[in-house]
Protein backbone atom coordinates (compact mmCIF):
# COMPACT_ATOMS: atom_id res chain seq x y z
CA UNK A 1 0.00 0.00 0.00
CA UNK A 2 1.68 3.39 -0.75
CA UNK A 3 0.97 6.94 0.83
CA UNK A 4 -0.98 9.24 -0.87
CA UNK A 5 -0.52 12.67 0.10
CA UNK A 6 -2.25 15.18 -1.33
CA UNK A 7 -1.41 19.23 -0.24
CA UNK A 8 -4.17 21.59 -1.18
CA UNK A 9 -2.62 25.23 -2.24
CA UNK A 10 -3.12 27.61 0.60
CA UNK A 11 -4.86 30.27 -1.84
CA UNK A 12 -7.81 27.32 -2.25
CA UNK A 13 -7.90 26.75 1.22
CA UNK A 14 -7.98 30.02 2.43
CA UNK A 15 -8.74 32.46 -0.20
CA UNK A 16 -13.14 31.84 -0.01
CA UNK A 17 -13.24 32.52 3.96
CA UNK A 18 -10.94 35.56 3.37
CA UNK A 19 -12.92 36.99 0.90
CA UNK A 20 -16.51 36.27 2.69
CA UNK A 21 -14.83 37.87 5.73
CA UNK A 22 -13.85 41.01 3.64
CA UNK A 23 -17.57 41.46 3.00
CA UNK A 24 -18.97 40.69 6.43
CA UNK A 25 -16.40 43.24 7.58
CA UNK A 26 -17.36 46.25 5.06
CA UNK A 27 -20.92 45.46 5.47
CA UNK A 28 -20.39 46.05 9.34
CA UNK A 29 -18.61 49.11 8.62
CA UNK A 30 -21.51 50.12 6.67
CA UNK A 31 -24.03 49.80 9.17
CA UNK A 32 -21.71 51.59 11.74
CA UNK A 33 -20.79 54.83 9.58
CA UNK A 34 -24.61 54.69 8.18
CA UNK A 35 -25.62 55.25 11.91
CA UNK A 36 -22.77 56.68 13.70
CA UNK A 37 -21.18 58.91 10.92
CA UNK A 38 -17.53 58.44 10.31
CA UNK A 39 -16.82 58.00 14.00
CA UNK A 40 -18.65 54.46 14.35
CA UNK A 41 -16.92 53.29 11.26
CA UNK A 42 -13.64 54.20 12.23
CA UNK A 43 -14.40 52.75 15.80
CA UNK A 44 -15.57 49.22 14.05
CA UNK A 45 -12.39 49.33 11.62
CA UNK A 46 -10.29 49.51 15.09
CA UNK A 47 -12.09 46.79 16.59
CA UNK A 48 -12.73 44.17 13.76
CA UNK A 49 -9.33 44.60 11.81
CA UNK A 50 -6.58 43.09 14.77
CA UNK A 51 -9.72 40.91 15.88
CA UNK A 52 -9.31 39.05 12.28
CA UNK A 53 -5.90 39.12 11.70
CA UNK A 54 -5.19 37.51 15.45
CA UNK A 55 -7.58 34.74 13.93
CA UNK A 56 -6.03 34.33 10.93
CA UNK A 57 -1.99 34.06 12.15
CA UNK A 58 -4.14 31.57 14.77
CA UNK A 59 -5.95 29.41 12.31
CA UNK A 60 -3.62 29.41 9.09
CA UNK A 61 -1.54 25.81 8.39
CA UNK A 62 -0.79 23.43 6.75
CA UNK A 63 -3.91 21.91 4.48
CA UNK A 64 -3.43 18.22 3.13
CA UNK A 65 -4.89 15.17 2.45
CA UNK A 66 -3.20 11.95 3.57
CA UNK A 67 -4.44 8.03 3.58
CA UNK A 68 -1.40 6.00 5.14
CA UNK A 69 -1.76 2.16 6.74
CA UNK A 70 -2.73 3.92 10.17
CA UNK A 71 -5.83 5.67 8.50
CA UNK A 72 -6.74 9.02 7.02
CA UNK A 73 -6.35 12.51 7.86
CA UNK A 74 -6.65 16.22 6.57
CA UNK A 75 -7.28 19.91 6.98
CA UNK A 76 -9.09 21.28 4.48
CA UNK A 77 -9.10 24.82 4.81
CA UNK A 78 -8.79 28.03 7.29
CA UNK A 79 -12.08 27.37 8.73
CA UNK A 80 -11.63 23.25 9.67
CA UNK A 81 -9.62 21.18 11.82
CA UNK A 82 -7.01 18.64 11.72
CA UNK A 83 -9.27 15.01 11.52
CA UNK A 84 -7.46 11.61 11.54
CA UNK A 85 -9.55 8.58 11.88
CA UNK A 86 -8.15 5.09 12.26
CA UNK A 87 -9.02 2.33 10.03
CA UNK A 88 -10.02 0.40 12.69
CA UNK A 89 -12.65 3.23 13.74
CA UNK A 90 -14.49 3.08 10.59
CA UNK A 91 -17.60 1.37 10.10
CA UNK A 92 -18.48 1.52 6.21
CA UNK A 93 -17.28 4.02 3.42
CA UNK A 94 -19.61 5.87 0.87
CA UNK A 95 -18.45 7.16 -2.13
CA UNK A 96 -21.08 10.09 -3.12
CA UNK A 97 -19.95 12.40 -5.99
CA UNK A 98 -18.98 15.12 -4.10
CA UNK A 99 -17.47 13.67 -0.99
CA UNK A 100 -17.10 10.68 0.67
CA UNK A 101 -18.63 9.63 4.02
CA UNK A 102 -17.12 7.60 6.74
CA UNK A 103 -19.45 5.53 9.19
CA UNK A 104 -17.76 5.62 12.61
CA UNK A 105 -18.09 1.88 14.59
CA UNK A 106 -18.80 2.94 17.90
CA UNK A 107 -21.31 5.77 17.82
CA UNK A 108 -22.50 5.48 14.24
CA UNK A 109 -21.43 8.96 13.54
CA UNK A 110 -21.02 9.86 9.91
CA UNK A 111 -18.30 12.23 9.15
CA UNK A 112 -18.04 13.18 5.38
CA UNK A 113 -14.55 14.64 3.69
CA UNK A 114 -15.69 17.05 0.93
CA UNK A 115 -14.26 16.27 -2.22
CA UNK A 116 -14.99 19.43 -3.84
CA UNK A 117 -11.72 21.44 -3.20
CA UNK A 118 -9.35 18.91 -4.60
CA UNK A 119 -8.96 17.69 -8.23
CA UNK A 120 -11.09 15.15 -9.60
CA UNK A 121 -8.11 12.69 -10.56
CA UNK A 122 -6.70 13.05 -6.55
CA UNK A 123 -10.18 12.31 -5.49
CA UNK A 124 -10.02 8.94 -7.69
CA UNK A 125 -6.58 8.22 -5.71
CA UNK A 126 -7.80 8.68 -2.77
CA UNK A 127 -11.12 6.60 -2.90
CA UNK A 128 -9.00 3.67 -4.50
CA UNK A 129 -6.23 4.07 -1.59
CA UNK A 130 -8.93 3.97 0.87
CA UNK A 131 -10.32 0.29 -1.04
CA UNK A 132 -6.77 -0.97 -1.11
CA UNK A 133 -6.95 -0.70 2.56
CA UNK A 134 -10.02 -1.57 3.53
CA UNK A 135 -9.65 -4.48 1.37
CA UNK A 136 -6.26 -5.56 2.74
CA UNK A 137 -8.12 -5.39 5.64
CA UNK A 138 -10.77 -7.77 5.22
CA UNK A 139 -8.70 -10.38 3.64
CA UNK A 140 -6.65 -10.36 6.68
CA UNK A 141 -9.21 -10.64 9.40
Amino acid sequence: MTEVYIKIPKRKAELPAIIVTFILCFVGWAFHFGFFSWKGGFIWMLATIPALVFVYFKRRGNYFVQVNKEGISWRQSILSRYIFIPWNYIQRVDYLVFEINFMIRETGQVVSFPTSGIDEAEAEKIKQAISDVLGEQARSV
